[in-house]
């Protein structure tokens, strides 16, 4: 049992994780931009305060990681089978970010301007800054944004607290707290997201359950075609619009001929396999779009046809008589082939004021073809 719920889990975890994935690369062209244009302005305004070979060593350091970083965003969106390699696609994010981590950090380290608080605090004003910014593009991966905020926050608030005096303690303290509530945000971005991603899942699979549910409901379960519940439904919706519309919509009623003798002569399973193959050949016949082949009875069969006149609907039903003959199934009982009856009716007909009407009304015709020695066509103008 543990067994089965764990492979029906598995479909599900698989979009999650691709979701992730998928929203982290779609913000990665955005982040990669900012890395490079903060990582300019920081050069350009410690150019003058700090060790220009240093500094440039670290600009040269972030241009590599932002280059490898964009390689990958490139390579992910030229592979069209992604989503088989979801995994993969998110260590390589995880490990970008902590690349991308290490370098920033690596600023608070080594460009720090011990003698200008103006230089600190526009430093650490950068480097909240792309902390903050990090949170869409690495909240939904895991631990990805904890491993690129903590080592870019605590470098630089352990420069501050080295300091020593009550306002860069003050500061130091600051960027720590600044830096553990970014974890919460981004912690708590990433349950909103799973969450979003769960429910549209779920809204999704309820849809398609519905519609499976709705297709079962409306299809007979053996022959694949239309049922009785389906047929009376559209019945109704096309004797409104035929009326709306000024049209005649014409109904064929089909019945197996000795059905029960075929049943009691050669079992149920080749009667159920008759019903098959007599359902498809019908289904073939009555091919245009808008009419319906339904099966409403044991052996009993119904074509729903709009804006179709009676003479047509006569010639239809002509030619479903002819193609279950042309099945040629064995009967024994009482001309050795398998035929059926037809009645035909048309909603402008005198008498004929509902849909019930109408079907009734080929019903009768049905009859009266049963009545003239079967395997034959009536309609409510046929001589009685």
């Amino acid at each position: 049992m543990a067994q089965t719920a764990n492979l029906l889990a598995t479909e599900p975890m698989q979009t999650l994780q691709s979701a992730q994935v998928e929203q982290s690369f779609r913000q990665l062209p955005v982040a990669l931009l900012a890395n490079l244009a903060n990582g300019l302005l920081l050069t350009f305004l410690l150019w003058d305060v700090t060790d220009r070979l240093t500094l440039l060593l670290w600009l040269v350091a972030l241009v590599v990681v932002t280059a490898a970083r964009s390689v990958l965003l490139r390579s992910y969106r030229r592979t069209p089978d992604r989503a088989t390699n979801t995994r993969r696609w998110e260590l390589h994010l995880q490990l970008g970010a902590c690349s991308a981590g290490v370098v920033w950090g690596s600023a608070g380290l080594f460009l720090f301007v011990p003698a200008s608080l103006p230089h600190q605090v526009f430093l650490a004003f950068v480097l909240g800054g792309m902390v903050a910014g990090a949170i869409p593009l690495l909240s939904v991966l895991g631990h990805a944004y904890a491993c690129f905020a903590i080592p870019v926050v605590t470098p630089i608030a352990v420069q501050m607290l080295a300091v020593g005096d009550r306002v860069h303690i003050v500061m130091g303290l600051m960027i720590l707290v600044f830096g553990l509530a970014m974890l919460a945000a981004s912690a708590q971005l990433r349950r909103y997201f799973r969450e979003s991603v769960s429910f549209r899942l779920q809204l999704s699979s309820a849809i398609e359950e519905g519609k499976t549910l709705q297709h079962l409901l409306g299809v007979d379960a053996l022959t694949g075609i239309a049922n009785r519940r389906f047929f009376q439904s559209i019945l109704e919706k096309e004797w409104r619009r035929s009326k709306r519309d000024g049209t005649i919509l014409s109904l064929i009623t089909a019945d197996i001929d000795h059905f029960k003798a075929y049943n009691d002569c050669y079992g149920h399973p080749a009667g159920d396999t008759c019903l098959t193959d007599i359902a498809k050949a019908m289904e073939e016949v009555v091919k245009r779009p808008g009419d319906i082949t339904a099966r409403i009875g044991g052996e009993e069969f119904a074509f729903l046809l709009p804006d179709t006149p009676l003479k047509d609907a006569v010639q239809l039903g002509e030619l479903i008589r002819q193609r279950v003959l042309s099945l040629d199934l064995q009967h024994a009982v009482p001309a050795g082939q398998v035929t059926v009856s037809l009645g035909v009716a048309s909603s402008n007909e005198d008498g004929i004021d509902s849909p019930r009407d109408l079907l009734s009304a080929a019903d009768r015709a049905l009859y009266q073809a049963k009545r003239h020695g079967r395997n034959r066509l009536a309609t409510t103008e046929s001589p009685d």
